[in-house]
């Protein structure tokens, strides 16, 4: 009995080691002190408004109706409306299952492109396979100091057209005897698709920031204090040397 038990505890054990193998693998590896999320007053909204949650850092996109040779555009900013903090904002993609709806696996058919103010740095598929990988690699989206935004912008266009085969009009000959059906139309009179996919947004501070000193110290009002101190005592001593001056005066006209 003794022999089966500490079989059964070596074979928990070794499936448990197994398992948070499995986990640790498939867990993104973040930057050393970045986090998944945005702290409070680092911002990241799209274009309609729409903003990335705080706590998570998820954000959705569906990009839906998609239609042949038509591009769809999504852009967010990333904002830093803190006055004493700056951040490092990393970004990458989290697949989804069951995400893609219609009649074209818009995953292959799909060309998606990634912008950072502009500058092109990501063409795959909207999935985070290409050029680099968006799926185990976070992308680096810049140093955010005080004040400072960037913008993230998503093009996704439809460029294969394995769709078309789809769409069968069918094949008639005129005859004689009038229009033969050589092959009936498919039914299908047009083809779309609706994919939908996950962002993450983590971000990093930077410890080793210095916020710039636009205020007034302790130390420099107590100066002020003292200077505004003299400066009224000066005019009450001014005023008061008039005013005897301005006696005598009148005493010595009369």
């Amino acid at each position: 009995m003794r022999i089966i038990k500490k079989i059964i505890i070596g074979v928990s054990c070794l499936l448990l080691a197994a398992l948070c193998g499995f986990s640790a693998f498939a867990e993104v590896t973040l930057p050393e002190g970045a986090v998944k999320g945005l702290p409070e007053k680092l911002t990241a909204m799209d274009s309609s408004g729409k903003p990335v949650d705080s706590a998570t850092g998820e954000y959705f996109f569906l990009a839906e109706n998609i239609l042949p040779g038509e591009v769809y555009t999504k852009k967010v900013q990333i904002m830093n409306l803190r006055e004493d903090k700056a951040y490092h904002v990393y970004f990458y993609i989290e697949p989804l299952d069951e995400s893609k709806k219609g009649v074209i696996d818009l995953e292959k058919a799909c060309l998606c492109s990634f912008y950072l103010d502009g500058t092109l740095f990501y063409q795959g598929t909207v999935t985070g396979s290409g050029t680099i990988d968006l799926v185990k690699t976070p992308y680096d989206l810049g140093y955010y100091p005080p004040g400072d935004s960037h913008t993230l912008t998503c093009s996704v266009a439809w460029v294969n057209d394995s769709g078309s085969f789809l769409i069968d009009e069918g094949h008639r000959i005129v005859t004689a005897d009038g229009i033969k059906v050589e092959r009936p139309k498919s039914g299908i009179d047009s083809v779309d698709g609706e994919i939908e996919f996950k962002w993450i947004f983590a971000a990093a501070v930077d410890e080793n920031y210095d916020p710039p000193n636009t205020g007034i110290t302790l130390d420099a009002l107590a100066v002020w204090a003292v200077i505004s101190a003299v400066l009224l005592l000066m005019i009450g001593i001014m005023i008061i040397l008039i005013s005897i001056k301005k006696k005598k005066f009148q005493k010595d006209e009369a």
